[in-house]
């Protein structure tokens, strides 16, 4: 029976896939001249989805240099993309498996409109998991434009790292912005700060301390999403996400919690007075 209600709200809102998609370019996205119609029904799920997270979290992608274009790649390409797509700065060109094309089908723009509506129901998220995919690659784009801009990357590359001050604290960055722009947020007691923000990793380590070990998630993790979440709440998702692209987090003297507090506070001047770009 739920499934049946799911189908039949699909095709009480579902548009017509009679009609053929028009445009090829956008103010920020582009598909190749002549593009057959399902690649150009593709880009306007990306341009609604763009302006869902622009009415809900803020504008993205505001100082992208240039259009983005979008690719759909096949397994035999060589810019097929390991997951569902994949972000290359350097040629503003964001790569789509070629098969999701086949994805965007009843019902996909009237949900792709509106941003929290999708996330809050679980049943529309199972029926049409491309929404997400394209939202995941509209943030990468974000986080990876903004890194590429100060001669960085996204993810960093102290994620790779054997010195767990770089590896850790680069980990905490990345999972404080994966779980910034989604409606549920883990819980947890705010009050612990010394279980995900401890003051002696030295200490951690002489007890055997590894990195799959449940202290060291949360530490990952909890501390991770308490590292970026004030700073959400203060200056927005896009903004803050921008900022922490251009601004690795390291781990100093061991101390994860004087660190995070250091770098909040020159994230706050930073962000305060608009000093991102």
């Amino acid at each position: 029976m739920r499934t049946l209600i799911v189908l039949l709200l699909l095709a009480a809102t579902g548009e017509s896939f009679g009609r053929e998609a028009s445009q090829t370019s956008t103010e920020i996205f582009m598909v190749r001249p002549r593009a057959p119609s399902a690649e150009r029904r593709f880009l306007e799920v990306v341009v609604l989805r763009e302006a869902a997270i622009d009415h809900a979290l803020g504008p993205i992608l505001e100082d992208a240099c240039t259009k983005i274009t979008l690719e759909f790649a096949v397994p035999d390409d060589a810019s097929y993309p390991s997951d569902a797509a994949a972000y290359d700065p350097s040629r503003h060109t964001l790569t789509f498996r070629r098969q999701l094309l086949g994805w965007v089908g009843r019902g996909v723009q009237s949900w792709a409109r509106a941003y929290w509506p999708y996330y809050k129901n679980d049943d529309m998220r199972a029926m049409l998991p491309v929404i997400e995919i394209i939202d995941d690659a509209l943030w990468m784009t974000h986080l990876q434009e903004a890194a590429h801009r100060k001669g960085l990357t996204w993810p960093p590359q102290e994620c790779a790292s054997l010195d767990i001050q770089k590896r850790l604290g680069c980990e905490m960055l990345v999972w404080g912005a994966m779980t910034s722009r989604r409606p549920a947020q883990p819980m947890f007691n705010t009050n612990r700060v010394d279980m995900f923000w401890p003051e002696n990793l030295q200490e951690l380590r002489a007890r055997g301390w590894r990195q799959g070990d449940a202290v060291y998630r949360d530490v990952q993790q909890l501390g991770g999403s308490m590292l970026v979440r004030p700073l959400i709440a203060e200056f927005g998702v896009p903004r803050v996400l921008q900022y922490i692209a251009q601004t690795p987090f390291y781990i100093q003297d061991d101390n994860v919690r004087a660190s995070v507090l250091q770098y909040q506070e020159q994230a706050r001047l930073a962000l305060t007075a608009n000093a991102i770009n």
